[in-house]
């Protein structure tokens, strides 16, 4: 059984540190917010909801959140609306699995401007395609991030609670990679693979690369915009 290895944080620093020497810049992501004179970092209040995009009508679940603890994902029950005192500065990945819905899966700042964030779910259905933002790859390789961990976590929870359900795993990459195809279905190799060492059946999954031919960013010019085109994406194949 192929065992999927975690780049460890210490290796990318010493990496990073060792190429730049002390002249190393390390890009720090900011909420867009915090551009603006008129904004201070004080908490944001802000509610959060989750609802059935073909109803809307409110829905009680558990999210599983990071940013909220900087040390280690939180179990977060939302129902008709939970108030939290959010970081501005800070990203929140938010991932959602509920029976009979799509995975959900986000990253957000705390924008001072919407009071209540409601997250919708989509009922399930053949065809439906999403993107795992927080599984992340070390860049130019096929190696999963350690961050990775609760995201891949919540697509095994989502495959286990839709006993039905079958999922294609979709690999995503810039044009500047050498062989974008490959290392793209390489690195959704790597979720298969995951996930088959989780216990989920191989037959319940499938694997593809798109290379670099739907990229969020065209011409990627922050880190940042590089990593939301180097995704995973997954779409339902039968259900």
């Amino acid at each position: 059984m192929t065992t999927v290895r975690y780049a460890h944080i210490f290796g990318l620093l010493f990496g990073l540190l060792s190429s730049g020497g002390a002249n190393a810049q390390f890009v720090v992501e900011r909420s867009p917010w915090l551009d603006s004179e008129a904004v201070t970092e004080e908490p944001v209040n802000q509610r959060w909801a989750v609802a059935n995009q073909s109803t809307t009508q409110l829905i009680t679940t558990e999210l599983t959140v990071e940013g909220l603890n900087p040390r280690k994902p939180v179990q977060l029950k939302v129902e008709e609306d939970t108030a939290l005192e959010l970081a501005p500065y800070r990203r929140y990945s938010r991932l959602c699995v509920e029976p009979n819905f799509m995975l959900y899966a986000d990253f957000i700042y705390a924008d001072p401007e919407v009071p209540t964030d409601t997250m919708m779910l989509k009922p399930l259905a053949i065809g439906l395609e999403t993107a795992l933002p927080a599984v992340e790859f070390m860049p130019g390789t096929e190696e999963l991030y350690f961050t990775s961990a609760p995201a891949l976590q919540a697509l095994r929870k989502f495959i286990e609670v839709n006993p039905t359900v079958s999922v294609a795993i979709i690999g995503h990459d810039n044009e500047d990679v050498l062989e974008p195809n490959r290392t793209s279905r390489n690195r959704a190799r790597a979720v298969f693979e995951y996930l088959v060492s989780s216990g989920v059946k191989p037959n319940r999954l499938s694997v593809e690369g798109r290379g670099a031919s739907q990229r969020i960013y065209t011409h990627p010019s922050t880190p940042q915009e590089a990593q939301a085109n180097r995704r995973i994406s997954i779409r339902v194949t039968n259900y």
